[in-house]
């Protein structure tokens, strides 16, 4: 009787007991309570999931036993001083790893015991180390960058830069351009391309002129990041020094003209220098027999003159820019009509020309007689290289926002290695050609948008395929 009101009486008492022991065991702080020289009075059950050891195994034992080397004398200082706060130390687990534990205190009710409040801080630390590490590794590739980084704000105010930028500046120190803006070391003629992709907020990529603090110019090619640093909307900017670059490149254009000039210079003399000798030759034959054959040789030495003559043109036309009075055309009766007019021609030759088109209307903007220059060149060539007569198929087709006009012939074909060189000046396979033709076809399509590409199987023929832009306006102009 007396042991079931006994049992009743101290139930809240047991319950309550279990329940702070339960608590204890799943808290994720860690309680425990020491003698003032370290060794455990106390640890609470949780001691065995933070750590592995049973609170018996810690009773009597010292803290500074678990303690990291590193920090023992830390927490040996914290414990023999009478102020109390909050320290933080690495704790060895049972098997054999570390946590940190981040550890507050006070006083015991007799003064003569630290009771601690620790807490597993150990994933916060690795990652604020991992920042920190990362933080200057970013920092070490910043600085030893050999392109110039930094950060500006939305309007273009630098907020660091790094010393590659420092040395483009032409700065002496970061004060001088950390508070700046990217527009004061930016030529006057780029502040709208700047500002443009500035606004966008989007990753770009561009090419200006900075003005160094000593006012000289370099070209440089910069890249936007947009990106949030500290809650702001900044950019991070790279920029890379190219104006050796640019100036090798103009160097390279100026010494590759100088090699066209000096070609061009060759072939010239070259193609002049025959007709011009046959001329100084009959001359002669005039001026010692003038009444003999003097008609024949006139009609040679006019001969020549005229080649002279078709030689200087062609040279002109490709020099001299042409005016350009574009109009839009129909290519399907544009086609049919260099045809017709040069069938009499093949029909000489044994060869016929035939055409072929998937439209009946394909509009482009071209200037008409250029291009029928062009076709008659072409053709023209087809029927000579048909020796023995054949088919020639002009095929006209539309696909996409492209016209494509198809010259092939079945004349002897032309060799791999010598296609690459078709359109050089003074590079022909006919025997008294000039090369010039071509050139001045492959001009003509190239100021029209287009372009022309050959394709030749030898002793089977040759295609050449001229694409050129439709009118944009085509699709409403066939509706």
């Amino acid at each position: 009787m007396i042991k079931e009101e006994t049992q009743r009486a101290y139930t809240s008492d047991i319950k309550d007991f279990h329940d702070i022991s339960l608590a204890l065991l799943n808290a994720k702080d860690f309680l425990s309570s020491h003698t003032l020289d370290g060794r455990f009075t106390y640890a609470a059950p949780s001691c065995e999931i933070l750590f592995g050891y049973t609170s018996a195994e810690l009773y009597d034992q010292s803290i500074f036993n678990f303690c990291h080397p590193f920090d023992q004398e830390k927490l040996e200082h914290y414990f023999s001083s009478n102020q109390y706060g909050e320290i933080m130390f690495r704790f060895r687990r049972k098997e054999g790893d570390y946590l940190w534990l981040e550890s507050s205190s006070t006083k015991g009710l007799s003064n003569t015991e630290v009771v601690l409040i620790s807490r597993n801080v150990t994933h916060r630390v690795n990652r604020e180390e991992k920042l920190k590490e990362r933080q200057k590794r970013d920092r070490l590739f910043l600085e030893h960058s050999k392109d110039t980084m930094g950060i500006i704000t939305k309007n273009g105010v630098w907020t660091y830069i790094n010393e590659q930028g420092k040395k483009l500046m032409g700065a002496t120190s970061f004060d001088e351009i950390v508070g700046t803006s990217l527009y004061d070391y930016t030529d006057s003629k780029d502040y709208k391309l700047l500002r443009e992709s500035l606004d966008t907020r989007d990753s770009s990529d561009l090419e200006i002129s900075l003005i160094r603090k000593d006012n000289d110019s370099k070209r440089a090619e910069v890249q936007l990041i947009p990106t949030v640093f500290k809650n702001r909307d900044v950019s991070l900017v790279i920029i890379k020094d190219i104006t050796e670059q640019r100036n090798t490149e103009d160097q390279l254009q100026v010494a590759e003209k100088l090699s066209v000039i000096g070609q061009m210079a060759a072939g010239i003399a070259h193609e002049i220098r025959n007709p011009l000798t046959a001329i100084k030759g009959f001359t002669q034959l005039l001026s010692e027999h003038p009444a003999e054959e003097a008609e024949d040789y006139a009609e040679i030495i006019l001969d020549e003159l005229a080649r002279i003559e078709s030689i200087v043109g062609d040279l002109l036309v490709l020099a001299k820019p042409q005016a350009s009075n574009l109009s839009n055309v129909d290519l399907v009766p544009l086609v049919n009509g260099v045809v017709n007019l040069l069938n009499p021609q093949a029909t000489l030759s044994d060869a016929f020309i035939k055409i072929k088109t998937d439209s009946p209307s394909i509009y482009i903007d071209c200037e008409p007689d250029k291009i029928k220059q062009v076709l008659i060149n072409l053709i023209q060539n087809s029927i000579e290289a048909m020796t023995k007569g054949g088919e020639i198929l002009v095929a006209i087709s539309k696909e996409a926002n492209l016209a494509s006009i198809q010259v092939t012939d079945q004349g002897a074909g032309i060799p791999e290695d010598r296609l690459n060189k078709l359109g050089e000046p003074f590079y022909s396979t006919k025997e008294k050609g000039t090369g010039l033709g071509l050139m001045i076809c492959q001009k003509i399509i190239k100021n029209h948008g287009g372009k022309i590409d050959f394709s030749s199987i030898v002793d089977e023929g040759t295609t050449v395929t001229i694409t050129l832009p439709v009118h944009d306006n085509y699709q409403d102009d066939i509706i």
